[in-house]
C-alpha cells in the first residue's frame, strides 16, 4: 500500500510539474511576460537549479570521494548564486534595496545550516554517517 501511495505521489508531483510548465509557457504565448509568469519561471528555475546542484554535490558522479561537510559547503556556495539569480529574474523582492538582499543572505544561510544539522542528527541515527552509507552503497553495488 505504501509504495502506491508514493508512486501515485510522485506521479502527481510529475504531472503537475509537467501542466505547471505547459501553462505557463501558454501564459507567455498568448498573454505576454508578466510578474505572476516571471515568478513561476523563476521558482521553477530554483527548483530545477537547486536539484541540479543536489546531483551534482551529493550523488558522487562527480566527486566520488568527498567528505560530507565538504559537499554541504560546495553545495551551499553554488546555492546561494542560483536562488539569487532566480530571485533576480523573479523578481522575488525589490531589486535596488540591499537589506533586502542581504537579509535574503542570512535566511538562505540559517535554514541552509538549520537543515544540515537537522539532517547531519537524523543521518547519523539511522545510517552511522555518510561516508560510512556511501562506502556500504558502494560496496554493495559493487558486486
Amino acid at each position: 500500500m505504501k509504495k502506491i501511495i508514493v508512486q501515485a505521489a510522485s506521479a502527481a508531483c510529475i504531472m503537475f510539474t509537467i501542466v505547471m510548465l505547459w501553462f505557463t509557457g501558454m501564459g507567455y504565448l498568448f498573454a505576454g511576460p508578466s510578474y505572476g509568469l516571471n515568478l513561476t519561471m523563476s521558482v521553477f528555475g530554483a527548483a530545477f537549479g537547486m536539484a541540479a546542484l543536489q546531483a551534482l554535490w551529493f550523488t558522487g558522479a562527480v566527486f566520488r570521494k568527498l567528505a560530507y561537510p565538504a559537499r554541504i559547503a560546495g553545495f551551499g556556495v553554488c546555492g546561494l548564486p542560483v536562488l539569487a539569480l532566480c530571485a533576480w529574474a523573479g523578481p522575488w523582492f525589490p531589486l535596488d534595496d540591499p537589506g533586502v538582499w542581504a537579509a535574503f543572505a542570512i535566511v538562505y544561510l540559517f535554514i541552509l545550516a538549520g537543515v544540515t544539522a537537522g539532517y547531519t542528527v537524523y543521518f547519523k541515527k539511522t545510517a552511522g554517517g555518510y561516508d560510512q552509507a556511501l562506502a556500504r552503497y558502494r560496496e554493495k553495488n559493487r558486486r
